[in-house]
C-alpha cells in the first residue's frame, strides 16, 4: 500500500512537470518561414520565396552587436562550405545605417550582395515576423520553405547542416 502511495506522487509530479513545461515535450512540427522582401546592400530586392529549392541560411545580425561579429565569420565558413551543395546565406541587418553595416563588411572582407537592410524599419518589421527577441540568430530553412534550426549560429555546423543537404 505505501508503495502504491508513492508511485501515484511520483506520477502525480511527473504529471506536474510536463504540464508547466519542465520536461520535454513531443518535437513540435516545423512551421514554414515566412515569406519577406528586402533590398541588399548592393540595391537588388530580394525576396525569400526565390530561394525556393535551395537551402537558407537566415542569420539576424548588426555590426554593433560584439556576439554577432564573433558568430559572423563561422556562419559565413559553414555557408562557404556548402553553398555548392545549394545552400545560400542571407543576412538581415538590424544596424541603423547602411552604411554602419557596409563599413564593417567591406572592412573585415565579407560580401555586401547577400546582406539585406532596406531600412531599419522594415528590418526590425522581419525580425518581428521571425519572432527573433535577440541577436545574433539564425535560421536554417530547408528547400520546401520550412523552419528546421532556429538558434544561436554557432550551434549550426555542418552535422547540424548536413541531414537537409
Amino acid at each position: 500500500m505505501k508503495d502504491t502511495g508513492i508511485l501515484v506522487l511520483v506520477g502525480a509530479v511527473v504529471v506536474a512537470a510536463v504540464i508547466i513545461g519542465l520536461l520535454p515535450k513531443g518535437e513540435e512540427p516545423p512551421r514554414l518561414a515566412p515569406d519577406f522582401s528586402l533590398v541588399s546592400l548592393d540595391g537588388e530586392t530580394v525576396h525569400l520565396s526565390d530561394y525556393r529549392g535551395r537551402i537558407v541560411l537566415l542569420d539576424f545580425w548588426a555590426s554593433w552587436c560584439k556576439p554577432c561579429t564573433r558568430t559572423f565569420p563561422a556562419l559565413h565558413e559553414v555557408y562557404e562550405d556548402f553553398s555548392d551543395r545549394g545552400v545560400d546565406l542571407l543576412v538581415v541587418s538590424l544596424d541603423r545605417s547602411e552604411e554602419a553595416s557596409r563599413e564593417y563588411l567591406e572592412e573585415n572582407g565579407f560580401p555586401t550582395e547577400n546582406v539585406l537592410w532596406g531600412s531599419l524599419a522594415e528590418a526590425r518589421a522581419i525580425k518581428e515576423l521571425y519572432g527573433v527577441r535577440g541577436i545574433p540568430k539564425t535560421f536554417l530553412i530547408d528547400r520546401d520553405g520550412f523552419i528546421r534550426f532556429s538558434g544561436y549560429p554557432l550551434h549550426l555546423d555542418a552535422e547540424a547542416l548536413e541531414p537537409w543537404l
